[in-house]
């Protein structure tokens, strides 16, 4: 049914997601994800999608590290698409 990503709490609980993140950065970043994603999302639209949260993340995250690597993980492997 081709790629999937899951959420794993610290309670062991597995839930399918469509979009995720971690730290404080996701508080501001999660709901904008959610409001973007759509099932035929292209990987030119994810990386736009990531850009604008790496935005706002450097905007309102007192603690932002300075810089972001963006990568795609599919079928051919790992590669990096753009640093931030």
């Amino acid at each position: 049914n081709g790629p999937s990503l899951y959420w794993l709490d610290y309670l062991a609980s597995l839930t399918k997601v469509n979009v995720g993140g971690t730290g404080y950065g996701s508080y501001f970043t999660l709901s904008m994800f959610d409001k973007m994603w759509h099932p035929e999302l292209t990987p030119e639209e994810a990386v736009v999608m990531l850009d604008k949260g790496i935005e706002e993340v450097k905007k309102r995250l007192v603690v932002a590290p300075p810089s972001f690597i963006i990568k795609i993980i599919d079928k051919d492997g790992v590669r990096v698409v753009k640093t931030v």
